[in-house]
């Protein structure tokens, strides 16, 4: 019989695999028009033989309308310490309200016509596969609900599957 040491997720998780405690910024564009997001949930995994990323998006955002029209996005990481202001900015201010790129002063590149933050370390372009709105009925923990409030906010969740990693 192996021995097995257990080992907390935390200790093991690196880079775009890591999303615990930092925020990502979600890019996605309407038309010519593009617009970020700072969102501090998301993950990776594998579901229906591919490599997938997972977003949660409010309902209301100007985000939604944008990765609905185009079936894409991209999730960008950048150091948090050195962004931190931005990542703000980002998550305060509506992209139908103003050009938040011009006002964060990050650029854009984009990989095969998806945008993504050209000052992040790494970046994964996803294509949506999956959206789906949250519905409350179907937590089974329901403190998730009072404790982030969620009863006031609706999000969708997107999987988007991976089209690459791209690493600076």
């Amino acid at each position: 019989m192996h021995a097995f040491q257990p080992v907390k997720p935390e200790d093991i998780e690196e880079g775009a695999y890591s999303f615990v405690g930092q925020k990502i910024i979600i890019t996605c564009k309407n038309g010519e028009k593009i617009n970020a997001v700072s969102a501090p949930w998301g993950g990776v995994g594998y579901v229906w033989n591919k490599r997938v990323t997972f977003i949660f998006v409010r309902a209301n955002r100007y985000t939604r309308e944008c990765i609905d029209k185009s079936g894409e996005y991209s999730i960008s990481f950048v150091d948090q310490e050195a962004y931190r202001g931005v990542l703000k900015y980002l998550g305060m201010v509506s992209g139908r309200d103003e050009d938040k790129i011009a006002g964060s002063r990050l650029n854009v590149n984009s990989y095969e016509g998806i945008p993504f933050i050209d000052e992040a370390n790494e970046v994964i372009p996803c294509k949506v596969l999956y959206a789906h709105p949250f519905d409350e009925s179907s937590f089974i923990d329901k403190s998730i609900i009072r404790d982030l409030h969620l009863d006031n906010d609706r999000y969708i969740m997107y999987v988007g599957e991976v089209q690459t990693i791209l690493l600076k």
